[in-house]
C-alpha cells in the first residue's frame, strides 16, 4: 500500500504498550518535554526535529531513499537498452522486488536481534560498492544483460536483509503518540523524493546511462556517514535513552536488558505468527497486496510502454515528477486528514479515487491523460499511509517492529513484485498491449475497494482513539 510504500481474521488480542527500560527522571528541559518552569509539555506538541537522533536518522534514511529511487528508475531503462526486450526489462524489476521482499522478513528478524545502527551502516557501504561497480561497467561499455541482472539481484539481497533496519530504527526513536506525525513527515519526504527522483533520474539517464548509479554511489556514502552520527545503543529502547541524555548532560546513559535470548528461528516464526493473527493487519495485508498489483502495474506498464515507443527519458521521468508533486501536495494535508477523518474512511476514499482514475486508461494511452490519471490518486496515498501504517506500527511493540513491518511489507509487496513480469509479457504479447495491463489494474483497484468496505480496516478511528482499538 506504499504506493511505501501498503482476509480471514483469526483471534486478535489487545496490544500492550511497547515496553521500555526504566529511564531516570530528566531535569526540567524544553527538549525533554518540560517548559522552563518545569511544567510538562504534552508529547504531541513537541517537535520531532528537536531530537538529534531523529534528525540524523531522517537524513540517513532520506539519502538511502534517494539512492534507491534513482536505481529503481534506471533498472527497466538499462535492462531494455541492454536486452532490447520489454519482457526482460519487466523481469529485472520483478527480480529485484520479489527477491528483496522475500528476504525482507528475514531482515526484520535480523533488525530485531542486532544493532540497527550497524545494519544501517552496512546497508550504505554495500550499496555504495554495488553502485560504484555498476557505474564503472556501464561507463566502460563492459556491462552485459547477465552482469546487470547479477547486480540487480545483489542490490535486492542487500535491501532485503539490511533495509528493514531503517524502518525498525524509527520506532526506537519516536513514541507511539508521535508516530502518526512521523509517518506524515515521512510521506512528505517520500513525495519529495518521487517528485525529484523521476525527473533527475530521467535527465541523468539522458546524459549517460551510468550517471544515475554514480549519483547513487555518492548518496549511499552520505547515508553511511550520517548513520555514524546516530548514538550507539545496546537495546531496543537504548536510542531513546541516549537521545534524552544528549539533551541533559546530567542524565546517565541507560542500557536496556533482556532476560531471554531466543533463537533466530524462534523469533522469525514468532514475527509471522504474531502479525498474521492480528485481524486489522491481516485485512490490510490482503487489501494492500491487491492494490499494490494495481499501482505497480500502472507505473511499470506506463514506464515500459513509453520507453518502447521511443519517448524521451526525461518525459518518462516527468510522469513520476508530476505524480510526486501531487503526492507532496497530499502529504501537506495528510496530517490534518488523519487527525480529522477516521483512517478507515481515508482508506475507502483513496481506493475509490484510484479505481475511478484508472478507468480512462482503458481507452487511451495519451501521455497527458496518463499523467493526470496517475497523479490523481497520489493526492490521497500519503494520508492513507500515515493513518494505516501509523496505526499498525504505532500499536506494535518496539521489540517486534522489524519483524512486523517486514512481514507486512513482504506479504503486501510480493504480488506487486511479480506484476512487472506479467506487465512486460502483456505489453509485447500479440493481441494484448497497454489496454490489457490497464484491465488488470482496474480489476485489482475495484477489488481492493470492495475489501476496504467490508473488512476490519474500515473501523480504524482517529489517532486519539488508537490506543483503545485492537490490532
Amino acid at each position: 500500500m506504499n504506493a511505501d510504500n501498503s482476509s480471514s481474521s483469526p483471534r486478535s488480542s489487545q496490544l500492550p504498550h511497547p515496553s521500555s527500560s526504566p529511564v531516570p527522571t530528566v531535569p526540567p528541559n524544553p527538549a525533554s518535554g518540560h517548559d522552563r518552569s518545569g511544567t510538562a509539555v504534552p508529547p504531541t506538541s513537541r517537535s520531532l526535529w528537536r531530537s538529534r537522533a531523529y534528525r540524523d536518522w531522517f537524513a540517513a534514511d532520506t539519502a538511502d531513499g534517494c539512492a534507491v529511487s534513482l536505481r529503481t528508475f534506471s533498472i527497466p531503462l538499462v535492462g531494455l537498452a541492454l536486452s532490447g526486450s520489454p519482457f526482460v526489462a519487466g523481469l529485472l524489476v520483478t527480480a529485484e522486488s520479489a527477491i528483496g521482499l522475500v528476504l525482507m522478513s528475514f531482515g526484520g528478524a535480523i533488525a530485531d536481534r542486532h544493532d540497527r545502527r550497524r545494519l544501517m551502516i552496512a546497508l550504505g557501504l554495500i550499496g555504495l560498492t554495488l553502485s560504484a561497480v555498476a557505474t564503472g561497467m556501464l561507463a566502460s561499455g563492459t556491462m552485459t544483460t547477465l552482469a546487470f541482472a547479477v547486480l540487480v539481484v545483489l542490490f535486492a539481497v542487500t535491501n532485503g536483509l539490511l533495509g528493514p533496519s531503517n524502518d525498525a530504527m524509527l520506532k526506537s526513536i519516536v513514541p507511539m503518540e508521535r508516530f502518526a506525525k512521523a509517518q506524515a513527515i515521512r510521506e512528505a519526504r517520500e513525495s519529495c523524493v518521487e517528485l525529484s527522483g523521476g525527473v533527475i533520474g530521467g535527465l541523468l539517464y539522458r546524459l549517460a546511462g551510468w550517471l544515475p548509479f554514480l549519483v547513487s554511489t555518492i548518496l549511499y556514502g552520505i547515508a553511511s556517514a550520517t548513520t555514524l552520527r546516530l548514538p550507539k545503543r545496546t537495546g531496543a529502547d537504548g536510542i531513546k535513552a541516549v537521545d534524552a541524555a544528549a539533551t541533559s548532560p546530567a542524565m546517565p546513559t541507560v542500557t536496556a536488558t533482556s532476560g531471554d535470548n531466543p533463537s533466530f528461528l524462534t523469533q522469525f516464526i514468532e514475527g509471522w505468527r504474531w502479525t498474521l493473527t492480528r485481524r486489522v493487519i491481516l485485512a490490510a495485508i490482503v487489501q494492500g497486496a491487491i492494490i499494490n498489483v494495481a499501482c505497480v502495474g500502472s507505473i511499470v506498464g506506463v514506464q515500459i510502454m513509453l520507453a518502447a515507443r521511443g519517448t524521451d527519458a526525461a518525459l518518462i521521468g516527468l510522469v513520476g515528477t508530476v505524480t510526486g508533486i501531487a503526492a507532496f501536495a497530499g502529504s501537506l494535508a495528510a496530517g490534518w486528514l488523519v487527525d480529522h477523518v477516521p483512517t478507515g474512511g481515508i482508506i475507502m476514499l483513496t481506493f475509490a479515487v484510484l479505481t475511478a482514475a484508472m478507468i480512462p486508461l482503458l481507452f487511451t494511452d495519451s501521455y497527458a491523460v496518463i499523467v493526470v490519471c496517475l497523479a490523481a490518486p497520489a493526492l490521497l496515498f500519503p494520508a492513507l499511509n500515515a493513518g494505516e501504517l501509523g496505526f499498525i506500527y504505532g500499536r506494535t511493540p518496539d521489540d517486534m517492529q522489524g519483524r512486523v513491518s517486514t512481514v507486512f511489507e513482504t506479504t503486501v509487496g510480493v504480488p506487486g513484485a511479480l506484476a512487472p513480469a506479467l506487465v512486460g509479457w502483456l505489453l509485447q504479447a500479440p493481441g494484448f498491449g497497454f489496454r490489457a495491463v490497464m484491465m488488470l489494474v482496474v480489476v485489482c483497484s475495484a477489488a481492493g475497494l470492495v475489501l476496504a468496505c467490508i473488512t476490519a480496516t474500515r473501523h480504524i478511528p482517529l489517532p486519539e482513539h488508537w490506543s483503545q482499538v485492537e490490532l
